[in-house]
């Protein structure tokens, strides 16, 4: 068995050539080339490799696949173990950027400095945030450790690849004197349920437009998280967004009483609408009782705030608006925590990091008035 390194004159770097023995079926001999090396010590490094495993019968020689034969199977795979609209958004994201600019490519010749070149160029587009291309940088992570442990190539090349810093984007919610105006001027919108379960319990969107009257203990005041709608797929899921998000939370009298009120209307459509009414069940729902469009009312919301002269804010927002009303009022953040469906601690204490600084004033007060100045 016989290998050499070679210089590539064109380029200057260096490449091995190792003869790995007959195709039993055509009966011709076969090569194994590897280029990219900056040294010729880095190409006989790699080679005698190469060299040991075809000795000791573990070389797998890698079949010529291309990145987008590869993803297709993938994302196929994908389809068993993810929601829908991940699959989705995922697939998107691969056929805008990572298709038209890796797709042609052997999935043996993506180096890292074919992949860190091309992690430049989006940073260099502007119409992409940090965090966008951190996500597709993170579908090709997932495709190349596929193919690293289907044996397809020899390791990972985005270890060695620079990522961007991830960029926390400004948290913009409402405080508690514009939460306590848009409760006192929004009972009449039609979307006032939707938005006082949102800053009263910190549920996700999915979550509320999930909801179920049989998840509503009235006598107990607990609201029980089983369900959610996912408004990219369209449709109704049992469970939550992640396994710590099925939990329950304990409501305040308010939210109990307009909960009443919205029952009473849900009964009021059902009879009306009679056999053109479709029961899911549904806490927020429309006249017909099918689930609410999502984008519809995120639109909403935020003209309605518009209306009142609120803060525009996501509908997300108000959930962000309820976990920092309740750290603001020294309420546990473990308790805060399980009460939001976080799956540990530390995302509450790294996502709401900008509140602590003023409850650190608040515990330095406290103590204030517990010692005697000595």
């Amino acid at each position: 068995m016989q290998g050499s390194v070679k210089k590539d004159k064109s380029t200057g770097m260096y490449y091995f050539i190792v003869d790995i023995g007959k195709d039993q079926l055509t009966g011709k001999r076969r090569q194994r080339k590897k280029r990219g090396f900056k040294t010729k010590k880095e190409a006989e490094k790699a080679l005698a490799v190469v060299l040991n495993e075809v000795n000791l019968g573990t070389f797998i020689e890698p079949a010529l696949i291309n990145l987008d034969d590869f993803t297709r199977e993938w994302f196929i795979e994908r389809q068993i173990r993810l929601s829908k609209s991940t699959i989705k958004n995922h697939m998107s994201l691969y056929k805008t950027h990572i298709k038209p600019n890796l797709g042609h490519y052997k999935l043996q010749e993506l180096s890292p400095i074919i992949i860190q070149k091309f992690t430049n160029n989006l940073v260099a587009d502007s119409s992409l945030s940090p965090n966008s291309i951190r996500k597709l940088l993170f579908i090709m992570n997932l495709l190349m450790k596929k193919a690293y442990g289907l044996k397809l190539i020899q390791e990972n090349p985005l270890m060695h690849v620079s990522v961007p810093r991830e960029v926390k984007s400004e948290m913009i919610i409402w405080d508690l004197n514009q939460v306590n105006y848009y409760i006192a001027q929004a009972k009449q919108n039609r979307y006032y349920t939707v938005v006082l379960i949102a800053l009263l319990t910190g549920m996700r969107k999915g979550e509320i437009l999930g909801l179920r009257w049989k998840d509503v203990d009235f006598e107990k005041q607990i609201i029980y998280v089983r369900q959610i709608y996912d408004g990219y797929a369209k449709e109704l899921k049992i469970g939550a967004k992640t396994s710590s998000g099925v939990r329950s939370i304990h409501v305040p009298d308010m939210l109990i009483q307009q909960l009443k009120k919205e029952r009473k209307k849900v009964i009021a459509n059902k009879l009306k609408q009679g056999t053109d009414y479709t029961d899911y069940d549904l806490v927020n729902c429309t006249k017909y009782g099918n689930p609410l469009d999502s984008s519809t009312v995120s639109k909403r919301f935020k003209n309605h705030s518009k209306k009142l002269g609120l803060p525009t804010i996501r509908f997300h927002d108000l959930r962000h608006t309820h976990v920092t009303m309740l750290l603001q009022q020294g309420i546990n953040v473990k308790v805060i925590s399980e009460r939001v469906g976080h799956s540990s601690i530390q995302i509450t204490l790294n996502q709401y990091s900008h509140v602590l600084p003023s409850m650190q004033q608040e515990v330095a007060d406290k103590l204030n008035t517990l010692f005697v100045n000595m």
